[in-house]
């Protein structure tokens, strides 16, 4: 399993909106057959395999990160490719929480005698996918705040000033993320700071989508977002009533006009609604201050990637911009956090929990139940994408581990 989601992982940034899925069958010890999804509308990662083991498969067990699919879409089900194939087990480590699966495929799969086992590495590949997951449970996209700061805390100088606070690892770190995300985004102040071109160039990889924030849609048409925009892959994001009658549509960018929200500033919940219909499964957003806030204040940042750098500033421009915690006890706090160090800087990656709680000291049995010895799994999917979004959902009937499985 952890070498089918390997192979998953080739194919982060070609699959969306489909899911990352690798594929192993195994006969008798050996491998006979592997593959992965590799851009969206293309072959899925069973089918692959299948074709590459061929007779092979007969008997065979199939390891595969996500259930098997059910439906017609751009292709065929893998299902009946495998029950053809005479597949003896599949081993699935989490079930597709797309409705137009979620649990079906497993239900074909048993109703045609195939032996299913659920849950190997579930946490592992819950992490993998934790954009499709939050997009077919919510019909939002998932939206990760990538914030680089110095140790005390800033994103610029007093004078809004903006020099590059983290190092050349940093930097390719952040081009890989772009890479994987189908949009970045930032705001109008930070269009204006840095210029930036949001692309991709420090890796190989396709460049996302650039989504503007720029509420009354007075951005300069030379801004390098816009002139370096051969793909015509930029959205300007402005106001309703910043469109005036006179207004042109942008030469070089898709437009869309959205309403305000109780602070006068683009209404973000709206926002993700209008990404989700565009079929923009991750956002990553990337500056500035204002809108990082923006983003907590509104509850809407799932996962964060911190880097911090080893210099203190002194002074100058908070990475939250305006928002405040009211009291220690309502601080954002992040779980599941995961920390390495990205040549000097350091990353830390964690999920926001948002609700406030008083800080205890657990007991030794309750930090032995939030940090089991005999789970050897690095980390675990339970922030927003976890116990808040994924894990209060109802599972499947036929989702239940069968102890069949394997014989």
């Amino acid at each position: 399993m952890a070498e089918a989601l390997a192979l998953a992982e080739k194919g982060a940034g070609r699959t969306s909106p489909n899911p990352m899925v690798g594929a192993i069958v195994v006969k008798n010890g050996a491998e006979v057959g592997r593959g992965w999804h590799q851009r969206a509308g293309g072959p899925h990662a069973e089918v692959i395999a299948l074709r590459e083991a061929s007779e092979r498969a007969r008997g065979a067990t199939l390891y595969v990160n996500l259930e098997p699919c059910s439906h017609y879409g751009k292709t065929p089900p893998c299902v009946q490719d495998i029950v053809d194939a005479g597949i003896a087990t599949v081993v699935c480590a989490m079930e597709d929480p797309n409705p137009r699966v979620n649990g079906a495929g497993i239900r074909h799969l048993r109703t045609n005698g195939i032996g299913v086992r659920i849950g190997v590495l579930r946490r592992a590949a819950m992490r993998l996918n934790e954009a499709h997951i939050k997009f077919s449970l919510t019909g939002k996209p998932l939206v990760t705040l990538k914030i680089s700061e110095t140790l005390d805390g800033k994103i610029a100088t007093l004078g809004g000033r903006r020099e590059r606070v983290s190092g050349v690892e940093a930097q390719r770190f952040v081009h890989l993320l772009r890479a994987r995300y189908d949009a970045v985004l930032v705001g109008r102040n930070t269009v204006m700071l840095d210029d930036p071109y949001l692309t991709v160039r420090e890796v190989k990889g396709r460049d996302p989508i650039r989504i503007v924030l720029d509420s009354w849609a007075k951005l300069p048409v030379s801004a390098n977002v816009f002139t370096e925009n051969d793909d015509g892959k930029t959205v300007r994001a402005s106001l309703v009533m910043g469109k005036r009658p006179d207004t042109a549509p942008h030469p070089n960018c898709l437009d869309w006009y959205l309403d305000h929200d109780a602070q006068h500033q683009i209404d973000l919940h709206e926002l993700l609604d209008k990404a989700a219909q565009n079929n923009i499964t991750s956002i990553m957003v990337e500056g500035g201050g204002e809108v990082f806030g923006s983003f907590i204040r509104e509850k809407l940042a799932d996962k964060i990637h911190l880097i911090i750098s080893t210099r203190f500033l002194g002074g100058g421009v908070s990475i939250t911009g305006r928002w405040k915690a009211p009291s220690l006890d309502e601080a954002l706090r992040l779980v599941d956090s995961e920390v390495r160090w990205l040549g000097p800087d350091l990353l830390v990656t964690g999920y926001p929990d948002y609700e406030p709680q008083a800080e205890e000291t657990p007991s030794a049995q309750q930090e032995e139940e939030r940090n089991p010895s005999e789970s050897s799994e690095p980390g675990s999917v339970e922030g927003v994408i976890g116990h808040v979004i994924y894990e209060d959902q109802p599972m499947p009937a036929s989702a239940a581990d069968d102890s069949r499985a394997g014989e």
